[in-house]
């Protein structure tokens, strides 16, 4: 079934954001400091992921936060019915430390290969291992080994590149070294952002600039404009969000009826950003006066990103 609304084609991809809370605190996070204020209702949250399911044909799904295994029911709950729905892809992302009873890391292994998941990433490297010691991380790559059926991926960040010989790199390769032992299947990781905690910590690696002004909405790589909507983000506080720019709240209404609804020209910096690019979400942002420079930004994306929560307010 395709949806009437001509921005919506087919969902391709959903991720949820279990929560904003995470037992580490990483000097290249995005998200920064931000204190934990929500965790995602995960009965909820299925409950959407099986109303999306009947009018799309969904490829994979995604679970992550904040650190997605301290509330390991929810994962659960939203992987059993991507199985149900015969999503192919159903993917975690976690640091693997979420508790430090034996016991418990060991039921929940058990339960994410009962619940579906069949793509595991685990974060590892230099700036979780400042919190995490790699001894937890093994207790749970050992759980998972005996239970887990699934994909399983060693998920690094890296400075720049892999190839940039960097104090962190190096540190990184040593903890990606600890896992040998396993034979663990590595993905090629991350190159960290310049946002959140990692503009603060890490800024000397990180060249910034002019703004690219020439940059149109889906120039950014993995994305789509937002009149051409393909994937979904459920926020942990139950917004649905297209691409920064949420367009309605899971607690509140129907996902359905949000879809049916959208439309990126009713939203003054969608619109803008849809017609003339970063250029017009500027002279948006300045024609309101608010009070965000896009010089102040490494990308389009982060200054997109700055505005949508400013409209938010």
């Amino acid at each position: 079934m395709q949806y009437k609304n001509t921005y919506i084609k087919n969902i391709q991809r959903v991720e949820f954001t279990i929560n904003n809370s995470c037992t580490g605190r990483c000097k290249h996070c995005s998200e920064g400091s931000q204190p934990a204020t929500h965790h995602l209702n995960g009965e909820r949250a299925a409950e959407v992921l099986k109303e999306l399911a009947k009018d799309h044909k969904i490829d994979s799904i995604m679970t992550f936060g904040g650190e997605a295994l301290i509330y390991p029911e929810t994962v659960c709950q939203i992987h059993q019915v991507a199985k149900e729905c015969e999503i192919p892809t159903r993917q975690l992302i976690t640091n693997g430390c979420f508790s430090k009873n034996r016991e418990r890391i060991h039921q929940v292994a058990q339960m994410l290969e009962e619940s579906g998941v069949n793509d595991l990433l685990l974060s590892v490297d230099c700036f979780h291992a400042e919190f995490l010691p790699l001894e937890w991380e093994k207790e749970f790559v050992e759980a998972l080994r005996r239970y887990y059926k699934g994909r399983f991926r060693l998920q690094p960040s890296w400075v720049g590149s892999e190839e940039e010989d960097n104090p962190y790199n190096r540190k990184t390769k040593e903890c990606l070294a600890y896992f040998d032992e396993f034979h663990v299947e590595r993905n090629e990781g991350d190159t960290i952002f310049p946002e959140g905690n990692a503009c603060i910590y890490l800024a000397e690696y990180f060249e910034k600039k002019p703004m690219n002004y020439a940059f149109k909405c889906g120039d950014a790589l993995y994305t789509t404009p937002l009149d051409r909507v393909n994937e979904l983000v459920i926020d942990c506080n139950g917004d649905v969000i297209p691409c920064n720019f949420p367009i309605g709240n899971i607690y509140e209404e129907d996902i359905a009826t949000m879809l049916e609804r959208y439309n990126p020209y009713d939203n003054i910096f969608s619109k803008a950003l849809l017609e003339d690019g970063i250029v017009g979400l500027c002279n948006v942002v300045k024609a309101n006066r608010i009070p965000i420079d896009p010089e102040d930004y490494y990308s389009p994306c982060a200054f997109c990103k700055a505005v949508a929560a400013y409209g938010k307010k």
